[in-house]
């Protein structure tokens, strides 16, 4: 991470808006020049084929490096700050990602191959330790046809953020929440818990091996608040609890945390959106810790 350079929020907004419209421009030449060289290699027009396809490199490249130096400046003189304010310690690297959430066993309404990620925070959260980063999920496919060549694709079918909060304690069970999604990628899932509230009900899936701790968790009120975190979380929202004390949460927004956006750059408007962003899982993480049956009960002597 580039240290912090003293800048006027003028000045800041200025150098985001000059990296933002370079990485623009270098994006759509790119594309042009790339569409360009297989457009001339099927009319076998090979020597300025070659040409376009060096151009798209060339153009890749600053493409590239326009993204990283907008992603490091706003890492360095926004993010930070932010993070700052929200958690005690805080790690944040822009080009990391959290890598172990297969151990979260989390059942999702489609397949995946392969991880990405980016904006990966390492914390300490009111004494809890905490990962969050931005994921990406694939599903990579290979088609073979009659003459046994080989069709490679992939397709995205997780885009947004996954946290994972260490309570330090062991829960008082081990539940499963899926939100329902009109999207459908060939895995199906269901409940095998319906809870007392019928409205979480039509926008969840509850499983647990044991129903009566999904109900100990989910209580009528924490119920009630994920419905309501949920409406504001613009996407779908999956969560599991492991009874060795972690809380996985993803939730399918389609964009990236921190993302800078089209719309014009203020600095303030920018801390404001990324400090809400953030606050949207502490909040569940506060809430959550004012439930007395989130933790197992201590056997009485």
């Amino acid at each position: 991470m580039e240290e912090k350079q003293n800048m006027t929020n003028e000045q800041l907004e200025k150098m985001l808006r000059r990296h933002r419209s370079a990485a623009t421009r270098s994006k759509f030449i790119t594309y042009a020049f790339g569409i360009a060289a297989i457009l001339l290699l099927a009319a076998n027009l090979t020597p300025i084929a070659i040409v376009c396809l060096v151009l798209t490199f060339v153009f890749g490249y600053q493409l590239a490096k326009h993204s990283e130096a907008l992603k490091k400046t706003l890492g360095s003189n926004v993010i930070n700050d932010v993070l700052g304010e929200v958690f005690e310690t805080v790690e944040y690297n822009p080009f990391g990602k959290i890598s172990s959430i297969s151990s979260a066993g989390m059942v999702f309404p489609f397949r995946y191959d392969k991880l990405r990620g980016s904006d990966y925070i390492k914390a300490t959260y009111r004494g809890l330790n905490i990962e969050l980063s931005d994921v990406e999920l694939i599903n990579a496919e290979e088609i073979t046809d009659a003459e046994g060549n080989v069709d490679r694709s992939e397709n995205t079918v997780f885009r947004g953020q996954w946290l994972i909060c260490d309570f330090g304690k062991e829960l008082s069970g081990e539940v499963h929440i899926s939100g329902k999604s009109k999207k459908s990628y060939g895995v199906s899932i269901s409940g095998n818990v319906k809870m007392e509230n019928e409205r979480f009900n039509r926008q969840f899936f509850v499983n647990a091996q044991n129903p009566q701790e999904a109900y100990y968790i989910l209580t009528p009120h924490m119920m009630e608040y994920i419905l309501t975190m949920s409406e504001k979380s613009g996407g779908t929202v999956y969560m599991r609890f492991l009874r060795g004390g972690k809380l996985h949460i993803a939730v399918q927004t389609g964009r990236d945390f921190f993302e800078l956006g089209g719309s014009k750059v203020n600095i303030e408007s920018l801390r404001n959106k990324f400090l809400g962003e953030l606050r949207w899982f502490t909040s569940i993480i506060d809430e959550l810790q004012l439930a007395d049956t989130l933790y197992k009960k201590e056997d009485s002597i």
